[in-house]
């Protein structure tokens, strides 16, 4: 593995963590919306968009993780 990978490595990891604790974060304002003001208002339904959001934004970083660690593997 080369200097660079691991770099990048450790830098989509630190990301990684950053996105799933804003993750978790998200998920407690929806959970917050849902029980002030229901599961169709309008303010739960922005929050739902907004972990999804945040959902598709760590699955992809997450394939970009798993790319390079599968590459260095499959290297050997």
């Amino acid at each position: 593995m080369t200097d660079k990978d691991k770099i990048r490595l450790v830098e989509l990891g630190k990301q990684l963590s950053t996105l799933g604790v804003e993750f978790r974060i998200a998920q407690m304002g929806l959970e917050k919306m849902v029980d002030k003001y229901g599961m169709s208002s309008p303010e739960a339904v922005e929050a739902s968009g907004v972990c999804s959001q945040m959902a598709l934004r760590f699955a992809r970083m997450e394939e970009e993780f798993i790319a390079v660690i599968t590459e260095e593997i499959s290297g050997y």
